[in-house]
């Protein structure tokens, strides 16, 4: 497991990072149209079974996506390796059926 970095940020995070538009509800403000929404930029991810989400200060938004695609990255990489085991695994069994 991916530990903070020397720098105190995390260098892998599991998440995305989205644009959330919405309204406050405050009926005199400019959103109240439904055009003019509110911006936040938030990390969402699930956890047991919930979508939550963390507003992301703007100094964060940058190092929060590149620890999201490292963390893609290492998981798109331990699936290849599972599924290349899978394979030799499947290959096998195959080699023993023919015999």
């Amino acid at each position: 497991m991916a530990g903070p970095s020397s720098a105190g940020f995390p260098r892998m995070i599991r998440g995305s990072v989205v644009v959330q538009r919405r309204r406050c509800g405050k009926a005199q403000c400019r959103c109240a149209d439904g055009e003019s929404l509110h911006e936040a930029t938030v990390l969402s991810y699930s956890e047991a079974g919930r979508n939550r989400t963390v507003m992301l200060p703007d100094e964060q938004i940058g190092p929060v996506r590149a620890a999201v695609e490292r963390y893609r990255t290492a998981q798109a990489a331990l699936e290849a390796k599972g599924n290349a085991g899978l394979a030799v695994l499947l290959t096998r069994a195959a080699a023993r059926r023919s015999r």
